[in-house]
């Protein structure tokens, strides 16, 4: 089941670095700053993307957790707190998965990021999730 890992590992990847992106500027997959923030964010109407500061630290804790990830394939004296790692990724991805369906939606405010939520990010992070668990329990 190590070879779920490797999957995890690049779509980490390409989140961190869409999170960096995103720290220095980039509006891509929005027109503009706002519609980035209703598309990755949702919020009140004109609400701000976050500080450049946040989405660096996101992107810090995916390199973080994906580089444990890696870690965990090759013995070496580390291994228990790197599967520890590893365990409370799975659990964040799951949680966070699991709450973009729970918590209540904003669906009839007709913003992009709720509906994102429910066919792409929240199944995104269950996958991640999922994969992550079961490599490291196999």
């Amino acid at each position: 089941m190590e070879i779920l890992i490797w999957p995890v590992v690049v779509v980490m990847l390409m989140v961190a670095g869409l999170h960096v992106a995103w720290g220095v500027g980039v509006t891509w997959p929005g027109r503009d700053a706002r519609d980035l923030a209703q598309k990755v964010v949702g919020g009140s109407e004109g609400d701000p993307m976050p500080s450049p500061l946040a989405c660096y630290a996101v992107a810090g804790a995916l390199l973080v957790a994906a580089a444990a990830l890696v870690l965990t394939l090759f013995p070496h004296g580390f291994q228990p707190p790197l599967r520890l790692l590893g365990f409370v990724t799975a659990g964040v991805f799951l949680l966070r998965g699991a709450l973009g369906y729970v918590l209540p939606r904003l669906a009839d405010t007709g913003q992009d990021f709720y509906r994102l939520n429910r066919v792409l990010y929240s199944p995104l992070c269950l996958a991640l999730g999922g994969m992550t668990l079961l490599a490291l329990l196999g």
